[in-house]
């Protein structure tokens, strides 16, 4: 119905998992259970627009953020989730804290990944981000996201000037 080149998945913060008697009955572990679910939102892309691209948050499917045991109210391990990921799907990636275990991890899998920075910190946490891009010589980022919560664009020029550096000294 909304032809696009990129349709963004809305696989993030998935609080509470493995707990209903289906999932009890698969045998499969939360991990598994987020794995499938993307793989198959994922064909269902690639069957209705195939010449689309797929995007999907981080956290997730990253070992160093949400797809670990003993995440809030799952039943089990998320762990191996990202098994679930392919290769050519982005990674809006938004784990400022563990940014450098983060971007490597999805850079060996093969994934682009876009910055998904700044939630209202200052636009001075994008030059950190892309700090660590440099780095690490990673060349998996593709793109930086202005993301906010309080729909504050304030810092907008600020974080644009911080970018627009990083990439002329690139």
């Amino acid at each position: 119905l909304f032809p696009s080149s990129t349709y963004m998945m809305s696989h993030d913060e998935w609080r509470v998992m493995n707990w209903d008697q289906s999932c009890q009955d698969s045998g499969h572990t939360p991990g598994k259970i987020a794995g499938d679910n993307l793989r198959r939102c994922t064909e269902f892309l690639r069957r209705d627009a195939p010449r689309s691209r797929a995007a999907v948050w981080s956290d997730m499917f990253d070992p160093y953020h949400n797809a670990v045991d003993d995440y809030y109210l799952v039943n089990g391990s998320l762990s191996g989730a990202w098994e679930g990921l392919q290769r050519d799907t982005i990674v809006m990636n938004w784990n400022f804290d563990k940014r450098s275990q983060s971007l490597q991890f999805f850079a060996e899998r093969g994934n682009p990944q876009i910055i998904a920075g700044y939630y209202d910190a200052g636009a001075g946490q994008i030059g950190q981000w892309l700090e660590t891009v440099r780095q690490q010589k990673t060349s998996s980022v593709i793109g930086v996201m202005y993301t906010t919560w309080q729909r504050d664009y304030s810092d907008l020029e600020s974080f644009a000037r911080i970018v627009t550096e990083f990439e002329r000294d690139r």
